[in-house]
């Protein structure tokens, strides 16, 4: 392959029997990303199927890259959209699961209960008690807990997840904000908690220093962490690496490098502490 390709050369290739070179193609054409897409999109509906299957290929992991920029960027806003952040979460680890059903479950529910006008903490158990919503504590042992769509499927999902969207069903001059008290996360109006981990209890607001008040893009980027933490904990390489470029923002060529061994090259010597300099998380 000559040097630096241009588009239509590159895609020329990508019927070609010779596995390596056609592999090599498709690592170009992935490196030029949005640029290739247009003159791939042409060939979807090719009648080749080797050319039409490593087109597909191609576009879904151009597309996977767009969704962990969308994320990066979604995240990285001073006041994010709680439920678009949810979505493309839930995408990152789900992503077969077609978004126009996830983002339509989320606001449906969203809506469902903001059309209840739910003004105390009172009201917003009373709607999480009837839709039967289970709150579990926080673990990533449990992945799907923290993805929007399956979580509303199942009724079940972790706290923090709960209190995110409770929050959002409110007015936004409301005094309710979100907290954590003892390792659990609770929505707080300044008398008394609502705690989805016990069964949507409303209760008398400890004195002192015990609640810790949290902004909603803390608590999505607790969410996103511990997604990340569950893909390490499964030893998904695939999913470290995608949950873990959605979340840091580092681009394509960076991304392993604040992870330590194995998921990068073990150094000859590195002195301690060296791998948490940089620390994007």
């Amino acid at each position: 392959m000559r040097k630096d390709p241009d588009i239509s050369s590159l895609i020329s290739l990508l019927d070609d029997e010779d596995e390596a070179t056609a592999v090599e193609a498709m690592a170009e054409l992935l490196y030029r990303g949005d640029e290739a897409a247009e003159k791939l999109a042409e060939l979807q509906e090719s009648p080749d199927p080797l050319l039409r299957r490593r087109v597909h290929q191609l576009e879904s992991a151009l597309t996977m890259r767009r969704r962990r920029r969308e994320f990066s960027r979604l995240l990285a806003m001073p006041r994010p959209d709680v439920a678009r952040v949810l979505v493309e979460l839930h995408l990152q680890w789900f992503d077969n699961d077609p978004l126009p059903e996830i983002a339509s479950r989320t606001a449906a529910f969203v809506l469902q209960g903001r059309n209840g006008a739910p003004q105390t903490l009172h009201e917003l158990a009373a709607y999480f008690r009837r839709c039967g919503i289970v709150a579990e504590r926080e673990t990533t042992l449990r992945p799907e807990n923290y993805c929007v769509g399956l979580a509303l499927a199942d009724r079940i999902g972790a706290a923090v997840l709960w209190v995110l969207l409770g929050r959002l069903m409110l007015p936004e001059s409301s005094p309710i904000r979100i907290v954590r008290h003892v390792e659990e996360f609770a929505l707080y109006d300044g008398k008394a908690l609502l705690l989805p981990e016990r069964d949507w209890r409303v209760v008398r607001a400890p004195g002192g220093d015990e609640l810790e008040a949290w902004d909603t893009r803390r608590a999505l980027k607790f969410v996103s962490l511990m997604l990340f933490s569950a893909a390490v904990n499964s030893d998904s390489f695939r999913y470290v690496l995608t949950i873990g470029q959605a979340v840091s923002g580092l681009p394509d060529d960076e991304v392993l490098t604040y992870l330590p061994y194995p998921y990068r090259p073990a150094p000859e010597e590195e002195p301690s502490g060296a791998a948490d300099a940089n620390d994007p998380f």
